[in-house]
């Protein structure tokens, strides 16, 4: 008997969809018929991921804060490098499978140490440009150094563009201490409090 090229397909369905009820033979074939359709569409969706995973860049950062953005529904990604910098680094959009996956996953690793798969996008709107979008994040478990007060301070006056007032205001709400160092969390939740973006 010869194999097609789907019958694992097939049969991987059929386990799906259970033993065939007595009498029921047209409607469990119908069920395994969607089953294999829906299973050979999720491994199109599996192999573009893996791709785009195996074409992202890797870097290792602390995740502080994730925000939405309001026009382009993307999750924004606030992170800081091992060299103690902010960056930023967005999501697919929220209208998206991935992107809602993303934004959801990222908000469970807030204050944790990541490793960052990053893919360059070309923009719909201005192909000439693109954008670095977050197509994977690995748990590499809690931060446990602190932020020095300096630093801190400075990196969300730097998210206000250099307002003082705006940052001096959301370093208030987060309830974080006056002087001293603060921890990755802590400096996230001044963060999130900025304008521009809203939470998750």
């Amino acid at each position: 008997m010869r194999v097609t090229s789907h019958q694992p397909l097939v049969v991987a369905a059929a386990q799906a969809a259970g033993p065939c009820p007595p009498g029921e033979e047209p409607q469990w074939q119908a069920r395994v018929r969607a089953l294999a359709v829906d299973l050979f569409v999720l491994g199109d969706v599996v192999a573009r991921d893996l791709q785009r995973l195996a074409n992202a860049t890797k870097f290792p950062a602390t995740l502080l804060a994730v925000t939405v953005e309001d026009t382009s529904t993307r999750g924004v990604l606030q992170l800081r490098n091992v060299s103690g910098e902010l960056e930023v680094i967005r999501t697919d959009r929220g209208d998206t499978d991935a992107g809602t996956a993303m934004t959801s996953r990222a908000q469970s690793l807030v204050g944790r140490r990541v490793l960052v798969y990053k893919e360059m996008e070309a923009l719909a709107s201005n192909p000439m440009h693109k954008a670095r979008v977050a197509v994977h994040l690995m748990d590499l478990g809690p931060e446990t150094d602190t932020i020095g007060e300096d630093e801190a301070k400075g990196h969300v006056l730097a998210a206000a563009e250099g307002d003082k007032d705006v940052a001096l205001n959301a370093w208030q709400e987060a309830e974080l201490p006056e002087h001293g160092p603060v921890t990755a969390a802590q400096l996230g939740q001044a963060l999130v409090r900025l304008p521009g973006g809203r939470r998750p």
